[in-house]
């Protein structure tokens, strides 16, 4: 039996899994014999997400935060999932149970570690000991990693010339100081990487002034990113099982990232990539990926050139739920 204060530890660390843009979608219910976990459908992407796997593949990652977080405390737990797609109002991810004694997971240590960062990498060797994972094409070659950073940008501009993908996107971007939400949810100015004048043309830009800017031949500009994209030492190219559902594969998704972490590496998700029907395509074929297999995320990790952003979190009152 687990008392409150453990509780609330075990989901202090559970809420450090990253989820897109930032929603932290994943809700934990504890009934006194384990956990629920929870998908809210109040902060979904209508637009960016309508088929909800983004939601989740979050939940997932939290799913597997929650299992680390407990290896720490010395438990097992067990898991089944739940998840029957997405929904109005808060839908079952997954049940929880923490079971016998059993050790900690080395990866558990490094939920508080993991970061992302926007910004171009660090000019510096870095060492992969190794590192492969069946489900991730490990892209380190400069020609590859030039053709991934090139097509991220082309499908990226073609996302952000969708209006309602766009609003999306600005809705969850904290670009303003005076954002209440910045400390809570979203992607802060700190965690973007931009000057106060950035920011402002970011929200100019992207919003009252797209139309000028796209029809005078200004927007690939705005929202390249391929310089950063290139710095990466690595580009990981995360698939799994094609009938896989998508909350077990977030479970695999953020294991792989705190291995990335554990090298030293920071990430950026590219989720357009993976998102896009075409590139997702492209992504496949060129790197030879198997027909039987589905094209989750591309991340590209590099050694950090500056600290980490400032983690924005919902409070734990917000995410917990309990008796």
């Amino acid at each position: 039996m687990m008392d409150a204060a453990s509780v609330r530890a075990v989901v202090d660390r559970a809420r450090l899994a990253p989820s897109v843009h930032n929603t932290q979608p994943a809700r934990w219910r504890w009934d006194g014999t384990g956990f629920d976990l929870l998908c809210d459908g109040s902060v979904a992407l209508t637009a960016g997400d309508p088929e909800g796997r983004d939601a989740a593949l979050s939940c997932g990652a939290a799913l597997e935060a929650t299992v680390l977080a407990l290896s720490a405390r010395g438990q097992a737990a067990e898991v089944a999932v739940a998840w029957t797609g997405p929904g109005p109002g808060l839908r079952p991810v997954a049940r929880i149970v923490p079971g016998d004694a059993v050790a900690a997971d080395p990866l558990a240590a490094l939920l508080e570690a993991r970061f992302t960062f926007r910004g171009a990498f660090a000019a510096e060797p870095v060492a992969l000991f190794g590192w492969q994972r069946r489900d991730a094409a490990i892209v380190t070659d400069a020609a590859r990693r030039a053709w991934l950073a090139a097509l991220n940008d082309r499908v990226s501009l073609e996302a952000m010339r969708n209006a309602a993908m766009r609003h999306e996107l600005l809705h969850w971007m904290r670009l303003s100081p005076w954002d209440r939400r910045a400390a809570h949810d979203g992607m802060s100015r700190a965690a973007l990487r931009m000057s106060p004048a950035t920011a402002l043309g970011a929200r100019l830009a992207l919003g009252p002034f797209w139309g000028l800017a796209d029809r005078l031949g200004l927007t690939a500009g705005i929202t390249a990113e391929a310089k950063a994209t290139q710095s990466a030492a690595v580009i990981a190219c995360f698939h799994r099982p094609a009938d896989e559902d998508p909350v077990t594969s977030g479970r695999a998704y953020l294991r792989l990232w705190l291995e990335a972490t554990k090298l030293g590496l920071a990430g950026w998700p590219m989720a357009a990539l993976a998102d896009t029907p075409q590139s997702r395509a492209e992504i496949v074929e060129r790197l030879m990926i198997p027909s039987d297999r589905r094209l989750i995320q591309v991340l590209r990790l590099g050694r950090p050139s500056g600290p980490p952003p400032p983690r924005a979190r919902r409070p734990l009152a917000k995410l917990l739920f309990t008796p």
